[in-house]
């Protein structure tokens, strides 16, 4: 007998043996939680219109809060941490990160400003570009990890009792370099670091040798095959199959909180190999039919609307069976063997197509795209706007995604239910309608209204008072699950690995670059500017980077923008030496632009003409001795000595010719046929093109006898 079937067997003894408010009100609280996992009739039009949920590139900066929240995450996910240590200590500055809670698994990528960087054995970044003076060290969050050796070494106040177990978290140690490779190493900056994982394990029933999952065609139990155990969560291995994590989170006490043993774990581990079948997408990739990545804070949303965009991205339906159980059904069509006739309905009400403020030709789903760096991502539009007049396309929120396939399957059923030409029915049914708990579809034939199709059920509501059944209908067809990549999939925005252009994002156009002098110290130096047009769409953010022509580093430059223009700026580079520079546009979301034409330039320091040193004059008997040292610079050529009756350089004259010596030597020089009186002296250094230094010294004066 299906599990409803029983329920509703129940029911109705109870109602028959005693019609006591005790007795009633005892199933309404059963019926209504059986309800209370199943989304409503229009499920998927409900998560369009429903609320927001935090996007994935939110969980990618630092966030400094007296009293932060705890989150938790599931499959693959990019994020920075909550900062929970903060110190400096002989030019060492040292940064803890509490990444998640529970114990997470391996890490794939290691990210410092958003690039990717790799350690050795003692956590050190190992890029050139380092100078070995950053080092990472992570702890998996296990129940048993001690305390980061690393830090309590440098920072006593760090000590082994601070272990954080159970919770994931990352310590980022900054130590001092020489002054010409601050710049390259720190950029001005504490290092940004964000941690590409997989995240906690979850229990898999088909991977436990003790768990009942079903039974052969004989009738005889199957079980699980392996040493994971339900009550030894060490032994979870991690996994993204959606109805494995949407379980996990229903049980988990950091998640739904609805308990392990309240988990019909064979439905689960059946739902999980429908789960698991393979698709091919349209750029050739073999994955997993629903996968799900997730990121929930513990204290901010509501476990409710967690649950409900799990099963949204999973084109999911939850229900509890007669014994109370968690059951699941993921995302598929199965044709029904309840119908719904005249004989079941006491009255209902029928209307064709969403409500007017709900009505689109066409959606796109946000979700989360891997080569995008783990951030929200805009599918392909699925559906067209050509033949109405309709505005933009629906944007449907499905973060949890992975793919850009599993994206557009979404919403090819979200843009099912907004058809303008399909029924959706509210009926009020007699007991009969008790067949609806547990039951996704149903057949809706009515012969008085002359309408007969398929339909999907809603979460129906008992009045037991009454003895009925009220239920809503959205007709769907068993096409609406049938997907061809190939023709449906559309181009994903990136399907290159990255380099591909993301929509909505403009191209960088006109990017010039200029070299530009800089003040270093008692010298100058070179630095180089890069301007480009940013006029296509306000508000986006830049990134620009750089590198020595032949290396493999890309350095950051540091950005802004004025009016129709955007600029970026490096840090001190090398003179003479030839640089690439590149731009891309990135949104305030995160979601990056293509990188544009790679431009090259060599800078060229300027020369820097010093002025000379130590000038003085002696007066004499109708002479002046006078004495100076060259400028330390390679660029003087020379220095010419000037004299003049007055303390008026611009009138005058050079004494003698010009001064040629090596630099930094002492230069004598002597002027005699002079009149008695004050005497006014400058020096000035010059290069090989005659250009005069910008500084001059003096004047200094001799007395003449």
């Amino acid at each position: 007998m299906p599990p409803a079937l029983t329920l509703a067997t129940s029911i109705l003894a109870a109602v028959g043996a005693s019609a006591t408010a005790g007795v009633v009100g005892a199933y309404v609280l059963a019926a209504a939680i059986t309800v209370g996992f199943s989304l409503g009739t229009n499920a998927l039009i409900n998560a369009v219109f429903g609320p927001s949920h935090p996007a994935p590139s939110d969980g990618q900066i630092v966030t400094k809060e007296s009293v932060g929240s705890r989150f938790r995450h599931y499959g693959i996910i990019h994020t920075s941490g909550q900062e929970t240590f903060k110190e400096s200590r002989d030019g060492i500055l040292a940064q803890v990160l509490t990444l998640g809670t529970g114990q997470e698994h391996d890490v794939i990528q290691h990210r410092i400003d958003d690039k990717p960087v790799t350690l050795d054995a003692g956590g050190f970044v190992t890029q050139t570009s380092f100078h070995g003076a950053v080092s990472v060290h992570t702890r998996s969050g296990s129940d048993d990890q001690l305390a980061i050796g690393e830090l309590t070494t440098v920072f006593p106040e760090w000590t082994a009792d601070h272990r954080q177990r159970g919770c994931a978290h990352v310590a980022i140690i900054s130590r001092p370099v020489d002054a010409e490779d601050f710049s390259e190493v720190y950029n001005g900056r504490e290092p940004a670091y964000t941690q590409v994982r997989k995240a906690v394990g979850v229990y898999d029933p088909r991977k436990d040798d003790t768990a009942l999952i079903g039974t052969d065609e004989a009738g005889d139990p199957v079980y699980g095959a392996g040493a994971v155990r339900l009550d030894n969560p060490s032994t979870w291995p991690w996994s993204d199959n959606w109805a494995l994590v949407t379980a996990d989170y229903f049980a988990h006490p950091d998640g739904f909180g609805g308990g392990f043993d309240q988990v019909n774990w064979a439905n689960i581990a059946q739902e999980a190999d429908v789960c698991d079948q393979t698709l091919t997408t349209a750029s050739a990739e073999t994955i997993a039919r629903w996968r799900l990545w997730v990121r929930y804070s513990l204290a901010r949303e509501k476990r409710a609307d967690i649950l409900a965009a799990m099963l949204k991205c999973g084109d999911g339906f939850a229900w509890q069976d007669a014994e109370g159980k968690f059951n699941l059904m993921c995302g598929r069509w199965i044709e029904p063997d309840l119908v719904i006739t005249d004989d079941h309905i006491i009255s209902l009400s029928a209307a064709q197509g969403p409500e007017a403020f709900q009505a689109t030709r066409a959606v796109k789903v946000l979700y989360t795209e891997a080569a995008a760096g783990y951030r929200e991502q805009e599918s392909s539009t699925i559906g067209s706007l050509e033949a109405d007049d309709d505005g933009e396309p629906q944007q449907v929120e499905a973060f949890y995604a992975p793919h850009h396939n599993q994206a557009t399957r979404i919403g090819k059923l979200v843009l099912a239910e907004l058809d303008p030409d399909r029924w959706r029915v509210k009926a009020v049914l007699n007991l009969l309608g008790l067949d609806t708990l547990g039951r996704r579809f149903a057949r809706f034939e009515s012969k008085k209204l002359g309408l007969a199709f398929w339909v999907k059920l809603g979460a129906p509501r008992l009045d037991l008072v009454n003895l009925l059944v009220e239920v809503g209908m959205t007709q769907v067809e068993p096409g609406d699950w049938d997907f061809d990549a190939e023709t449906e999939e559309g181009t994903p925005p990136i399907a290159d690995g990255g380099a591909g252009r993301t929509p909505s994002i403009e191209d960088i156009e006109n990017l010039v670059l200029t070299a530009v002098s800089i003040g270093l110290g008692e010298t100058t130096g070179v630095a180089i500017t890069a301007a480009w047009d940013a006029t296509v769409r306000v508000g986006l953010l830049f990134d620009a980077e750089y590198r020595a022509t032949g290396s493999e580093t890309w350095l950051p430059m540091t950005t802004d923008r004025a009016g129709g223009f955007a600029y970026a700026q490096s840090g001190p580079v090398t003179s003479g030496i030839e640089y690439e520079v590149r731009v891309r546009a990135v949104s305030i979301a995160g979601r990056p632009g293509a990188w544009s034409e790679i431009e090259t330039i060599t800078p060229v320091a300027e020369a820097t003409l010093d002025a000379p040193t130590s000038l003085s004059a002696l007066g004499g008997a109708g002479s002046a001795d006078i004495s100076f040292s060259m400028p330390s610079s390679s660029a003087v050529d020379h220095v010419k000595l000037f004299g003049n009756d007055s303390d008026d350089f611009g009138t005058a004259t050079q004494v003698g010719s010009d001064i040629e010596a090596a630099p930094g030597a002492t230069v004598t020089r002597e002027e005699s046929g002079l009149s008695a009186g004050t005497r006014f002296y400058w020096a000035r250094a010059f290069d090989n093109e005659g250009n005069g230094a910008a500084s001059i010294a003096g004047p200094v004066s001799a007395t003449i006898t």
